[in-house]
């Protein structure tokens, strides 16, 4: 027989057992929604990466409803977008060409689409992060893409520790000639610096082709 002192710990003892498992299945998985191609907002919980040592970064985004216990996976083409833990994902038809080296990022509605995560967006300018998995670290990287309404191409903003790429900065802004001047004096060093001089200095002005 249990003596009487175990006895009255056993109801927290067994909630300990019961909640456990709830939260190990909840792990990874953070308040956001998903919107859909019909334009409906559902809430509840997202989950786009693994969990422990080495990430993989889900090209099919796991979601539980707040009325459903029941996951779901949804790919770049299944919704239009998604947010998890205050982070902002975009579906969009993005294709990555090479040749030379040179690396061009063409938008259009043929090509297969990406989920991207959204920095920030002005009138005119979105800056967005394509997230991968360094093959080197197997941590998760970047490539940081600025994209203008109107333009059939986004580009790559920087080149890591090579630092920002000037000539396709200065090509793709050639309509704010304050911004232009401000990246050949390399008065800006970092990509937030050429959106927020943008913000400050290009909208309203500049003009799509």
């Amino acid at each position: 027989m249990m003596p009487e002192h175990r006895i009255k710990y056993l109801p927290a003892i067994l909630m300990i057992f019961l909640i456990f498992p709830l939260q190990a299945q909840k792990k990874g998985y953070y308040p956001g929604y998903i919107i859909t191609l019909e334009g409906d907002t559902l809430t509840g919980q997202v989950k786009d990466r693994s969990n422990g040592m080495f990430t993989e970064l889900y090209s099919r985004i796991r979601f539980k409803g707040e009325s459903s216990l029941l996951r779901n996976k949804y790919s770049p083409e299944q919704i239009l977008e998604y947010s998890c833990g205050g982070q902002l994902f975009e579906s969009v038809p993005l294709r990555e060409e090479s040749a030379y080296f040179k690396f061009r990022y063409i938008v259009d509605e043929s090509n297969e689409k990406v989920f991207l995560k959204l920095v920030s967006r002005c009138e005119g300018l979105s800056y967005y992060h394509w997230e991968y998995i360094d093959g080197d670290n197997g941590y998760v990287d970047f490539v940081p893409l600025f994209h203008r309404n109107g333009f059939d191409q986004m580009i790559r903003a920087s080149q890591g520790v090579l630092g920002l790429k000037r000539k396709l900065l200065i090509a793709y802004f050639q309509d704010c000639q304050q911004l232009v001047s401000a990246i050949e004096r390399k008065k800006l060093k970092h990509v937030n610096d050429v959106y927020d001089y943008y913000v400050g200095h290009c909208v309203n002005t500049a003009v799509p082709e």
